[in-house]
Order: C-alpha cells, then sequence, then structure tokens
C-alpha cells in the first residue's frame, strides 16, 4: 500500500490489532488478506510506522502463516520478517527474540527443507543474517586444545575443595579427555 494508506489503517483505533488479529485466526482467505496487509507495512512503511504494527502484534502475525502450504504466502511472510529484522538490527531492538518466541525460528528452520529454492533461500538468508553465530564466539568446551603433538576436549580441570564439596572424594573428577600417543 502507499504510505497514505498505511497511515490511515495505523491511525484507525483498533485497526491494525484487528488485522493482526485476523491474520492468525480467521478463515484463510481473511488471513491471506491480513498478512498482505502486516507484509506491505513491514516492507513499505517508515521505520515509525513498522514500529506500530510490531506494537500491535505483526511479528506473531506474519510468524503464524510460516508454516502453511502455500509458497506465495510463505514468501510474503518471509519478506516481513526480514524487513522487521532488518528494522531491528537498525534500531538496536530484538526483535529476533520476539521471532523465536512465537515459534518463528523454528518454522524457518523448517522452511529450510521446503520443495521452492525461493523459499530455502529466503529462509536460509533470515537465519544466517538474523540468528547466527556471533563473529568470533566459540564454545571453548567444544573446541580442541592443542598442546604440542595432543589435542584435548571438555572443561578444564577444576581443583575442588574436598571439605567445601557435597559429594566429597566420590565426585566424578572434572577433567579434559586427552588423546595422548
Amino acid at each position: 500500500g502507499t504510505q497514505a494508506q498505511i497511515s490511515t489503517v495505523l491511525k484507525t483505533k483498533g485497526c491494525m490489532q484487528r488485522v493482526t488479529q485476523m491474520a492468525k485466526s480467521s478463515e484463510w482467505e481473511v488471513r491471506k488478506e491480513a498478512i498482505w496487509v502486516v507484509s506491505n507495512i513491514a516492507t513499505g512503511g517508515k521505520d515509525s510506522q513498522i514500529m506500530s504494527a510490531i506494537e500491535a502484534g505483526a511479528i506473531d502475525a506474519v510468524c503464524s502463516v510460516l508454516n502453511v502450504n502455500d509458497t506465495k504466502m510463505l514468501l510474503v511472510a518471509l519478506d516481513a520478517v526480514d524487513s522487521i529484522l532488518k528494522l531491528g538490527e537498525k534500531l538496536n531492538k530484538d526483535y529476533a527474540s520476539f521471532v523465536d518466541e512465537c515459534d518463528g525460528l523454528s518454522m524457518i528452520e523448517s522452511l529450510q527443507e521446503h520443495e521452492s529454492d525461493e523459499v530455502y533461500q529466503k529462509a536460509v538468508t533470515i537465519i544466517e543474517t538474523y540468528f547466527g553465530a556471533e563473529d568470533g564466539a566459540e564454545d571453548e568446551n567444544l573446541a580442541p586444545e592443542v598442546n604440542g603433538g595432543t589435542f584435548s576436549f571438555g572443561v578444564q580441570q577444576k581443583n575442588i575443595d574436598m571439605d567445601e564439596c557435597p559429594a566429597n572424594s566420590t565426585a566424578q573428577p572434572f577433567t579434559t579427555f586427552n588423546f595422548a600417543s
């Protein structure tokens, strides 16, 4: 829609909340139209308009159709999710958590197995862009430590004060597993 149309929907009291509600729980033909409204705002609205739509439940609305068997609607919803997450990054808002909380992330992950290459590509791009591992972040417990010619896996050995340890000397020691030759 145009900026004027988007503004009218958002300014009309209760209209956007009703649209997001219809997107989640009406009959399929009505849901599709409501998703189009939400997606049009997410992809073509100003930042403030997109934020208003989010406050009215846009994230939950678009995530609610990520499990349907309608390729066109999946692409429309994925475009909306992408635009919302892009705005979240721009404004330093954690919209990705909202997507995850309404099972959007698990549904997007499932779309990596979709028969449509376009749906697959959009799903992969969203996951890699907004839900991927942090740059340089690595779990030190998973990466092997190299010490000379040996590799060690696991947590570092900890010295436990046996007087304070409730399990006393029968406790399983925390140690690394070493592949020494």
